[in-house]
């Protein structure tokens, strides 16, 4: 069985503990480890929950695609901000901070 190395990095990416993800998705601090370890498999409904609380698609995270997916964008963005908050999903958190100090630069004369 293949572990889910991405499990791990999103996990700690996102700076959260095995317990903390398992009570976020309502399940165990073991089964987050054995996920990681490749000795069992999560069930669909954790890989939703997963995926939702790590910002990423489920095939992002199961390593089927190399992006982090498109995350239930509102259908009422511009395409251009689409591809922003794409784009943005992908950044480092350091990035992330940076982008915004630049754009609330940019919007303080607004």
């Amino acid at each position: 069985m293949k572990s889910m190395i991405r499990l791990k990095e999103l996990r700690c990416e996102n700076k959260l503990s095995q317990t903390s993800l398992a009570n976020k998705i309502g399940s165990s601090q073991k089964a987050v480890d054995y996920w990681e370890k490749g000795k069992a498999q999560p069930t669909l409904g954790f890989l939703m929950q997963m995926a939702d609380v790590l910002h990423c698609s489920i095939d992002y995270l199961c390593g089927r695609e190399d992006d982090y997916g498109v995350i239930n964008l509102d259908s009422n963005l511009s395409n251009e901000e689409q591809i922003l908050f794409s784009l943005f999903r992908r950044c480092t958190k350091e990035q992330r901070n940076e982008i915004i100090e630049f754009a609330k630069f940019k919007n303080k004369d607004n």
